[in-house]
């Protein structure tokens, strides 16, 4: 039977200053942005010296870096297994329409659950500012998470209005329905005043759910309506009509 190997005290020791750098990195990037969060103010923090930024991550954008990715992963780690399984459904391109909503609103009420834990508060700042004014992380969260959710909204209201619309209206409809999810993020002080809630909690969380869902399955049934009615038969169009003459 192996041994277990114990960590070596120094390595315990840096995993330590690292997981406190990026913890204290989460907060301050997340209210002061990648240019407010100094790194004094991020030692400060996480009790550790300046000189532990550049040693563990090179500099401070290597910790906005680790810092993004540790939300990833942590944040839309839970929300993989069923961006997979929508993936493998469409790939097959024979999926049922019934098939093809419920994977729909499946998405869409674990957009919902993510977007309304209170995890999710410091990646989400870090998102809308990465949205105005996009750094290196950018790419990091489109590719890690933003894109592979598109396209999977895109690709079911695809497949399920039977449309084939092109790329960019593709995209643009599934940015309609996922910007309608994450409102109740980014606008969360918005929806609280005007509800008059205090906070999302699980009644909260079942409402916005139930309500999401109702729009998700009304706006995919509008779109395959509207690709029935342009699929006019030929023979509707154009009347068997007599050549005349010339």
């Amino acid at each position: 039977m192996d041994e277990l190997v114990t960590p070596e005290p120094d390595a315990r020791r840096g995993e330590a200053s690292r997981r406190a750098l990026i913890q204290a990195g989460i907060e301050l990037f997340g209210r002061r942005g990648l240019e407010g969060a100094t790194t004094r103010a991020i030692a400060n923090a996480s009790g550790q010296n300046i000189a532990a930024i550049g040693y563990y991550f090179g500099s401070k954008d290597g910790l906005y870096l680790a810092v993004t990715q540790h939300l990833l992963e942590s944040t839309f780690g839970h929300l993989l297994p069923l961006i997979e399984q929508t993936e493998v459904l469409l790939s097959k391109g024979q999926a049922k329409p019934a098939e093809l909503l419920q994977a729909l609103l499946a998405l869409c009420r674990a957009l919902v659950l993510m977007l309304t834990r209170d995890e999710t508060r410091a990646i989400s700042r870090i998102i809308t500012r990465e949205q105005t004014d996009p750094t290196a992380a950018f790419d990091l969260i489109y590719e890690r998470a933003i894109a592979r959710a598109h396209r999977c909204l895109a690709g079911l209201l695809d497949q399920y209005s039977g449309a084939d619309v092109g790329a960019v209206e593709s995209a643009l409809r599934a940015h309609i329905l996922l910007g309608s999810i994450l409102g109740f993020r980014v606008a969360a002080a918005t929806v609280l005043r005007r509800t008059g809630w205090r906070q999302y909690g699980p009644s909260e969380v079942e409402q916005i759910e139930r309500l999401t869902c109702e729009h998700a399955e009304s706006y995919a049934r509008a779109l395959r309506e509207q690709s029935r009615k342009r699929e006019v038969p030929r023979t509707a169009a154009t009347p068997n009509r007599k050549a005349r003459p010339r």
